[in-house]
């Protein structure tokens, strides 16, 4: 016999998201696959952990989800006895069925306990929601619910010279008022979210990239983005949110069919005559701005780090650190050479990071190409004010900083940047814009590593351990090869240009 729809703290969130995510969510479930090693979930899972150690002598309650049964059994028993705290308690109310992070018991009666990785509290990201569901099942259950807190990172924790100190790190903030005020919301909500689940098919959902993105990408875009006709209005460079539902309002999906008064940007107005046309945009003006970019030039990319729970003594949670460089510089003559570091990942890799960079960009006068100079800048304006003698060395470099993402942005325009690869990595991305422009080069072809996130999980595994010995070795060829894909790139898209330069 085919078991009812059931809802748990995840699928309520989803069905407010989304009610098509909440039908994929159980009629087409996903394969389950363990959180890959420090990725983002996973780092939640290990701040979760760590929150036990705020609560001495609680009991986890060790039942896979799939064994929902007996660990309501489990709770209950515990609940009855004297533990001072219970781990991942389990409860079934309405057909609602959720699992408590950390349940206090107090004086008054019970604490309920949402453990985040976050640095702070935040509504679009439904930390009050769900907190509000829980409290929700709880009280149905009987239980007196006398404070909720969402236990969050602590931006001002430094980490010392020992092991982390959890009781430091993590901070709880009270937010029962809030959770309160949407229990009238979630009981409104659930007939909505259970008729959703007793649909015989997939509800109709307009998607597009605000939905699906935020306030993290959903498991099911690729599935809905799909779907979406070539040359949708929803892959215009910055294009609104609200613009595009409104189009989709009047009937238009396409492009090609928006109307003539709408007033567009410069970007979106060539997107629109490369695909109407099928022609590629060149501006007149590229060859006088290529002429910033050398040669002589140094061509520039970093890689960082961002872990949640630090892992250098007098670093922040979440506090970013560069931890690999790779530039290529070509001379007058058009000859390339290569310099690399990528750290040990045993200390702080900061200073050495710092240090290097500056021995290896050592013409003054030659400009720094990088590809997006945010990410690039902000770093060197970190390590100025972490380093005050390598300050001037840095900042020098930072001046000489030439963006060629504003070169392409600007000045040029191709048919295949408005496609589906864009959805994913944005219209005028490296990844997006690279084999357009230099077709022999993609970074499809990298052998493990090729793309920023996942360059940032493996560091930082390396960092904490996991990965090791041959393990760890072929994982940081990996990472020179993809940074050095990322400065080659930027030298075989300038050369593209120029030999479209009219």
């Amino acid at each position: 016999m085919t078991k009812p729809p059931y809802l748990t703290k995840s699928r309520y969130l989803d069905g407010l998201r989304c009610e098509k995510k909440l039908w994929l969510g159980w009629y087409e479930r996903l394969p389950y696959e363990d959180a890959p090693p420090y990725s983002i979930l996973d780092f939640g899972n290990r701040v979760g952990r760590g929150a036990w150690v705020l609560f001495p002598g609680g009991v986890e309650v060790a039942e896979k989800p799939y064994e929902h049964d007996a660990a309501v059994a489990t709770t209950a028993s515990l609940m009855a006895g004297d533990v001072p705290a219970i781990f991942e308690a389990a409860f079934e109310f309405e057909n609602i069925r959720i699992r408590v992070d950390v349940l206090e018991r107090l004086d008054s009666g019970w604490g309920l306990r949402e453990v985040k990785s976050s640095k702070k509290v935040e509504a679009k990201k439904y930390h009050f929601d769900d907190a509000a569901v829980q409290l929700y099942v709880l009280e149905g259950c009987g239980i007196t619910v006398s404070s909720v807190e969402l236990i969050h990172t602590n931006r001002a924790y430094l980490r010392g010279q020992g092991e982390v100190d959890w009781q430091a790190m993590l901070t709880r903030t009270d937010i029962e008022l809030q959770a309160r005020d949407l229990l009238p919301k979630v009981k409104e909500a659930l007939p909505r979210l259970f008729s959703v689940l007793a649909k015989p098919s997939v509800p109709y959902v307009h998607a597009d990239k605000s939905l699906c993105k935020s306030p993290y990408q959903c498991d099911y875009f690729d599935h809905c983005m799909s779907e979406k006709p070539e040359g949708w209005v929803g892959l215009l460079h910055n294009v609104r949110t609200n613009k595009v539902r409104e189009l989709h309002a009047r009937g238009i999906d396409l492009i090609v069919d928006l109307p003539e008064d709408l007033k567009l940007s410069d970007c979106q107005a060539h997107a629109l005559d490369c695909l109407s046309t099928g022609h590629t945009w060149v501006s007149k003006e590229l060859p006088e701005v290529l002429k910033y970019l050398g040669p002589p030039a140094y061509y520039m990319d970093f890689e960082t780090m961002a872990p949640t729970i630090p892992a250098y003594p007098d670093t922040h949670p979440g506090q970013e650190l560069p931890f690999q460089w790779s530039v290529h510089y070509m001379a007058e003559d058009s000859t390339l050479d290569h310099k690399a570091f990528l750290a040990k990942g045993d200390t702080n890799p900061a200073r050495e990071f710092a240090e290097t960079l500056i021995s290896a960009i050592d013409n003054p006068d030659a400009p720094v190409v990088v590809y997006n100079k945010t990410m690039e800048g902000k770093n060197l304006k970190a390590l100025a004010k972490m380093f005050a003698d390598l300050a001037d060395d840095l900042g020098a470099i930072e001046n000489a900083i030439v963006d060629l993402l504003d070169v392409v942005r600007g000045y040029y325009c191709h048919p295949d940047m408005i496609g589906s690869r864009s959805l994913v990595n944005g219209t005028y991305s490296i990844k997006n814009v690279l084999p357009i422009l230099v077709p022999h080069m993609s970074y499809d072809q990298l052998a493990g590593v090729n793309e920023g996130a996942e360059a940032r999980r493996v560091f930082t595994a390396i960092v904490f351990g996991t990965y090791t010995g041959r393990q760890a070795d072929d994982y940081r060829q990996q990472l020179l090869d993809y940074c050095k894909q990322d400065t080659l790139a930027m030298v075989e898209i300038q050369r593209a240009l120029e030999a479209l330069a009219p």
